[in-house]
């Protein structure tokens, strides 16, 4: 266990150094590593993060007690260990691997060093726990021997994905790449999108639980059928005996693949494959753009090379995913539904500048020996934090006119209120005069002041739609005016 400890803080300083939201702002880095050294603190506070999920599943199980319905529920509630370990497990391998934390023990007289390996990841997996005990924990109260069977499931749950999270990570992650190119960002964009399908995971399965309930007879049936495979296996739990069973086949079978992989992880982890990516050469050709749209790629190509940094670029994704939801559950997707959504994602678009601003790091006194005027660097800062909000808000009027063609009218919306937002934002930061290009000190504070003064702008857009919705032209030419008069405002704060 000590060996596991060195290796997670040792893990978590590497993360904190190399996330670039975090290494480039000190207060933040500190706590980072404060984090990183305790594995008490660190695993709480991911345990708090994730315990409210878990706290309204829970709610499901409080308000019911047939047991047909609650072994359905378990069904359902028991692939979320399994595919969050299958997921971490074969998603942070590489990377694990990728800080050379493990490099000392390759020289060292150690058996089978993958088995520190499993444990870090194991840690690392622990926390999301928290989404499923509450639950089980209520099951308990009501059936005592089925909620500890209940807890039994949870854990094999955990271990099963862990397990053929190793599987795959043997077969396809344990090579040496000698060449990134393109690949790497393929593979970094994959990554963000499983990330955030992940993240949507939890509201599917919170509706996911109110059809059991409702359809608890329809969802036996099927679970019936299939009792031996996992997760149909988890309803045996008012079942003890065969429960019990089954828990030991599963613990023995799988048991034996775990051992033979971590064996087989170590071997290549000593003596990874090199794999040589084809290319094609082409010929150098200088060519000048825009200088402003340089600006948005540079930024975009940073972000892809930095999974973190993309994540938490993309945040404003999330707010999408309840509406997604809910549209496809209940068929339709109004005007008046789509009109706030549009007014979220372009408040929500404020925290992107934490991002676009801290992703210039060190590269800031290369930066400034560019002709490159603040202006038309703050303009590429408001284009690069506008354009995700814009695609989304473009995405989701589509979706709301497929549902109701009225909703066609909101397309201005998806496109002024994050312009809006991003130039109030940067004009806030970048208001001083001269021409010097500068990285404000970027603090929780002025994004909750960002938020306030960004939600008056919008609340005054908003008026005239919340006195009717006829006038959601009115509103819309209001906010194409205070769009121009920042516009304006950003052309002359270099003076």
């Amino acid at each position: 266990m000590f060996m596991i400890g060195t290796l997670y803080r040792e893990l978590h300083y590497q993360i904190a150094k190399r996330n670039p939201l975090i290494a480039n702002d000190e207060k933040q880095f500190k706590k980072a590593i404060k984090n990183a050294m305790s594995i008490k603190r660190g695993v709480g506070i991911q345990i708090l993060g994730f315990l409210p999920f878990g706290l309204i599943m829970a709610s499901t199980f409080i308000f019911t007690s047939e047991k047909i319905v609650l072994a359905s529920l378990m069904v359902s509630l028991s692939l979320l260990p399994f595919i969050f370990a299958m997921y971490v497990t074969a998603i942070q391998t590489s990377y694990i691997l990728s800080v050379g934390i493990f490099e000392p023990l390759k020289y060292l007289p150690v058996r089978l060093g993958s088995k520190y390996l499993s444990g870090l990841l194991l840690l690392e997996i622990f926390p999301a726990l928290a989404t499923v005990l509450p639950s089980v924990f209520v099951l308990m109260v009501k059936y005592p021997y089925a909620g500890v069977l209940g807890v039994f499931w949870v854990f094999m749950g955990l271990f099963l994905g862990h397990t053929l999270g190793l599987i795959a990570v043997n077969f396809f992650s344990l090579k040496i790449q000698h060449r990134a190119g393109k690949g790497q960002s393929i593979r970094n964009i994959a990554r963000i999108v499983l990330f955030f399908l992940f993240i949507g995971m939890f509201m599917v399965m919170n509706y996911l639980q109110y059809y059991i309930r409702d359809h608890s007879e329809e969802v036996a049936r099927i679970v019936g059928k299939y009792f031996i495979a996992y997760p149909f296996s988890v309803a045996s739990i008012f079942d003890p005996l065969r429960s019990l069973v089954l828990l030991g086949t599963y613990f023995s079978v799988f048991g034996f693949l775990y051992y033979l992989t971590l064996r087989s992880v170590w071997g290549k982890i000593l003596e990874p494959a090199v794999v040589s990516e084809k290319h094609i050469v082409t010929k150098f050709k200088a060519k000048t753009t825009n200088k402003i749209f340089a600006v948005v790629f540079k930024d975009f190509k940073v972000f892809l090379r930095k999974p973190a940094m993309l994540v938490a670029f993309l945040f404003p994704i999330y707010i999408l995913f309840p509406t997604l939801i809910s549209s496809f559950r209940e068929g339709h997707l109004s005007l008046v539904e789509v009109l706030p959504l549009l007014f979220m994602i372009g408040l929500f678009s404020v925290p992107g500048a934490d991002a676009v601003l801290k992703v210039e790091g060190k590269a800031l006194d290369f930066l400034r020996t560019l002709p490159l005027k603040k202006r038309e660097f703050v303009v590429g800062k408001v284009l690069s934090m506008a354009t995700v909000p814009i695609l989304l808000g473009i995405a989701l009027v589509g979706l709301g006119s497929y549902y109701d063609y009225k909703a066609v009218v909101l397309f201005p919306y998806a496109i002024l209120l994050p312009l809006i937002a991003s130039f109030t934002t940067m004009l806030y930061f970048f208001h001083y005069s001269g021409e010097e290009i500068g990285i404000p000190d970027l603090k929780w504070i002025h994004v909750i002041f960002m938020f306030i003064l960004v939600g008056a702008i919008f609340a005054i857009i908003a008026i005239p739609v919340i006195l009717s919705l006829e006038n959601i032209f009115i509103s819309q030419f209001i906010g194409f005016i205070i769009l121009l008069i920042l516009v304006f405002l950003i052309r002359g704060s270099s003076r």
